[in-house]
């Protein structure tokens, strides 16, 4: 799906209210994505994300110069999931594994991706070999547009797992998701934005 032509869906995947939880499908899209374990404000989990946006930015260019002042810096995206999926709402980091990804142009394939790796590789001397480009289906999804603090997202997470998904008859189907809307380093904490999402499937 090419989500610059279907502005309505851009919409419904990264703009849900804030109040209430939203249902929505997620098609399958491109991403760049690497991989990295343990808590990820770390000093690793920065250099393999600097390591994946170094990536993209041939990619990015080349997006730019195709669609001139439409163009909107995608956004990134992190997936978290743990062996005990306990450890996730009780932030024991250590034990998190997690996938850092942005979603790419629908027309870029292996050959363009892998000339951007290249040059980051001239750049940064060393990329990881879990950096990659692989399309990536959601599907079923609960979500939620969370505007604020980070401390006020557990309490959000749990109405989400005792609540809505019980009463829903909806229990959880993949990793945990997070999309970061701003950038952090310009953006005060009490004015971030991020969608919170959570794959389902119905309880059988």
């Amino acid at each position: 799906m090419d989500l610059t032509k279907d502005r309505a869906k851009l919409k419904e995947l990264y703009m849900p209210g804030t109040k209430d939880f939203d249902l929505v499908d997620v098609p399958e899209l491109p991403f760049a994505m690497i991989d990295g374990h343990g808590p990820p404000e770390h000093d690793t989990a920065a250099r393999l994300t600097k390591c994946l946006f170094t990536a993209i930015q041939p990619i990015r260019r080349q997006a730019r110069a195709r669609m001139g002042k439409a163009f909107v810096e995608a956004p990134l995206e992190m997936l978290y999931w743990a062996q005990d999926m306990r450890d996730l709402a009780t932030g024991n980091k250590e034990m998190w594994s997690w996938r850092a990804m942005i979603t790419l142009p629908v027309w870029t394939d292996q050959t363009i991706f892998s000339n951007a790796v290249a040059e980051a590789h001239r750049q940064l001397g060393v990329v990881p070999d879990t950096l990659r480009m692989e399309h990536f289906e959601e599907g079923r999804c609960v979500q939620i547009m969370h505007a604020g603090l980070a401390r006020d997202i557990p309490s959000l997470l749990e109405r989400l797992y005792t609540r809505f998904l019980p009463e829903n008859n909806l229990v959880p189907a993949g990793a945990y998701h997070e999309i970061y809307l701003d950038d952090w380093s310009r953006t005060a904490p009490e004015r971030r934005k991020m969608v919170l999402r959570q794959p389902v499937r119905p309880k059988t």
